[in-house]
């Protein structure tokens, strides 16, 4: 049996030489590339829906004074939206629950809203309330006590995804 020594020198340049070879197998294997078009397809958004919300008004307004405006508000799209303005429909009328004398005098007027930020998850119902933007004048008659109003607006909103 023949033992050699190597000098330690001799050993780790060995070492590098077989650490060399290895990595050069490595990077030896083929590469590729290429290039072309990606594809992403936008959603359609669908209109708010407006629902029925005279069940959860509160009796707050009578002649001279302000009161709030209860909206219910379904968002059907798939992501939130925030609601930024809420407007009086121009050609609608604001009527009540008592019939025709009070429909004819309700003295009732709403204040178009804005810088609103009323938000309103994807696919959820919810109720808002809008302090303060309806008044009603002198000129009501004595049957719209204790009506309940139907003022026909408009929502305004955006997506609000994060």
């Amino acid at each position: 049996m023949v033992t050699i020594k190597l000098p330690r020198k001799v050993v780790f340049v060995l070492a590098a030489i077989v650490v060399l070879v290895l990595s050069s197998i490595v990077l030896a294997a083929w590469s590729t590339s290429g290039s072309g078009n990606g594809y992403a397809k936008a959603g359609t958004a669908s209109a708010l829906t407006l629902n029925d919300a005279s069940a959860s008004t509160t009796a707050d307004l009578y002649p001279g004074a302000n009161g709030s405006v209860k909206l219910s508000v379904t968002n059907p799209n798939s992501f939130p939206v925030r609601i930024t303005a809420v407007s009086k429909q121009a050609a609608g009328s604001i009527t009540s629950d008592k019939g025709a004398a009070c429909n004819a005098s309700t003295g009732v007027t709403f204040t178009n809203q804005s810088g609103l930020a009323l938000d309103l998850a994807a696919g959820a119902t919810s109720t808002f309330t809008l302090a303060n933007a309806v008044s009603m004048t002198n000129a009501s008659d004595n049957t719209c006590q204790g009506a309940v109003f139907t003022i026909p607006v408009d929502v305004t909103g955006a997506s609000n995804a994060p």
